[in-house]
Order: C-alpha cells, then structure tokens, then sequence
C-alpha cells in the first residue's frame, strides 16, 4: 500500500448500528399477552415433581414458587423492577393481576425470593430473551456462542437491576 491509498475504516456509529440491541421491555419486539404464555410454559416446564419440591411445598402450602416465578419473569422481561411496583401492579393491571392469581405477594416476599432464587430466575430470564430474540429477529437459526453469553448477561443485568432499584426503595 503507497502512501495515497485509504483503507475504510467503519465509524463508532456504523459500528453500533451494527449492535444488537435489546430492549428492556421486551413487548416492544414482542406482545405482552404472548410474553406471558411464553413465562408461564417456561415456568410449568421446570421439574415440579422433584422430590425435594414436592417435600417443600407440602410443608408450606402457602407458598406460591410458581406465582413469583411468573410475577418476576415478567416483570423484569418487561422492565419493572422494583418490588413495590410489581405488587401495584398486581392490583391496577390485568396480566399481573392474572399472574399472581388475584392475590398480591408482600413486597418483602418478593425480594427474599429474588435472593433465594437469582440463578433459577437467571435462567428463565435467559429462554424468555431467546424466544424474544428468535421471534423478533432469527427465527430458529442458531445462536452463536457470543450471543448466548450476551443473553445470559442481559438477564443478569435485570436481576442485579431489581436489586438495585429494591435497595434505593428500602433507603
């Protein structure tokens, strides 16, 4: 190469606008009935009749794993973060009012589980970003390595989100 030759380099901005980006509510790329089955398939589909479940929750038959799974789900695909707005929201709208089938959990409630339950709500975060992201973008394609890891990053940076949000509220 002579010293009149340019090579093209892509700006910053070609660059992101190369990035994926996901938004943080998904019901901007998907709609909200439909993200609430996909929470709800993805909650029924964990092991329910592992022994060790079924001991718990026959010990405690008021707790409700499967509410909070969907409640926090969806609220944190959606971009709701703060516990006390998940439960405002169980009495002012339809689906979280469906989701924690018509009884509110305390706020407290909500954040104990978060913390006893980050990595199962990591994981149901993930699959609920890929469904996103395939019915949004790649269909059945297969997703490369890198994009799985991204993914798994968004998740974690909803759950540490909530955490946050919950600590500001508590101040």
């Amino acid at each position: 190469m002579n010293d009149r030759e340019t090579v093209a380099i892509p700006s910053l901005q070609d660059a992101r606008e190369d990035m994926l980006v996901i938004p943080v509510d998904l019901t901007e790329w998907v709609d909200g009935c439909q993200l609430m089955e996909w929470v709800e398939e993805e909650v029924r589909g964990l092991d329910w009749e592992n022994p060790e479940v079924q001991r718990v929750l026959q010990q405690h038959p008021e707790f409700r794993p499967k509410v909070l799974l969907n409640l926090l789900t969806y609220a944190y695909a959606t971009g709701v973060f703060g516990k006390d707005e998940i439960v405002r929201r169980c009495y002012s709208e339809t689906v979280y009012r469906l989701l924690s089938e018509g009884q509110a959990p305390d706020p407290h409630e909500l954040n104990q589980f978060r913390r006893e339950h980050r990595g199962l709500l990591r994981g149901l975060l993930y699959q609920i970003l890929v469904r996103a992201l395939r019915h949004k973008h790649v269909g059945d394609a297969w997703l490369p390595p890198g994009l799985k890891r991204y993914l798994l990053d968004n998740a974690m940076e909803r759950l540490t989100l909530a955490r946050h949000v919950d600590t500001v509220e508590e101040e």
